[in-house]
């Protein structure tokens, strides 16, 4: 066997386990629920709660999220409370990766902190955290940013959706933490979340 025929048949085999992970993966619901109620609490949320995208896709844009080294607004949160109706029954849904764009600016010396707790109102011990850290050590840092929080294994999953499509109460709250004895400058512009699905 050449080594052409050697990768063709090894590139097949990866397809095959491909597809049959794609396979086994469930789908989300039939019926994706609507948002019926948005809520937001902390000192860095929105004046006007507004979002773009379904529960599919959905995006909050921030409008009061901005913090700075020196000075008291050296951390902020901004907490979503979200309501939604209309699932498939026996469904649970999770964020699985929180995505905020915004801009930063640090002086070597400081660092940024940012957190992302998640959890459902419904059993409100059991939260989930994801956690990111940029720091400016020789040089200054002054640019937009992308931070991606992924849940991984702090997932936090809602109640089994019953006849109603309910997925209970999701609280979403993104918190960032300035850090250091430089200047230092945070300001938070959009959050989008990355949602899964599975059967219950």
């Amino acid at each position: 066997m050449g080594l052409l025929t050697t990768t063709l048949t090894i590139l097949a085999a990866a397809a095959s386990v491909v597809n049959a992970d794609a396979a086994a993966a469930p789908a989300a619901p039939a019926a994706i629920p609507r948002i019926t109620s948005l809520t937001f609490s902390g000192p860095g949320c929105v004046r006007d709660p507004k979002h773009t995208g379904g529960l599919s896709d959905p995006t909050f844009s921030f409008s009061n999220f901005a913090s700075s080294l020196p000075g008291t607004t050296k951390t902020l949160n901004c907490q979503a409370h979200l309501q939604a109706a209309g699932a498939s029954p026996g469904w649970q849904v999770a964020v699985k990766t929180n995505i905020v764009k915004g801009n930063v600016y640090l002086t070597p010396g400081t660092s940024l902190d940012y957190f992302t707790t998640v959890f459902f109102s419904q059993d409100a011990a059991k939260t989930g955290t994801a956690r990111g850290h940029i720091a400016a050590t020789d040089r200054t840092i002054d640019q937009a940013v992308t931070l991606v929080s992924n849940t991984g294994a702090n997932k936090v999953w809602s109640p089994c959706t019953g006849a109603d499509g309910s997925i209970g109460i999701l609280n979403v709250n993104f918190r960032s933490a300035l850090n250091g004895d430089g200047k230092a400058y945070f300001e938070a512009l959009t959050e989008n979340w990355d949602l899964e699905w599975r059967k219950c």
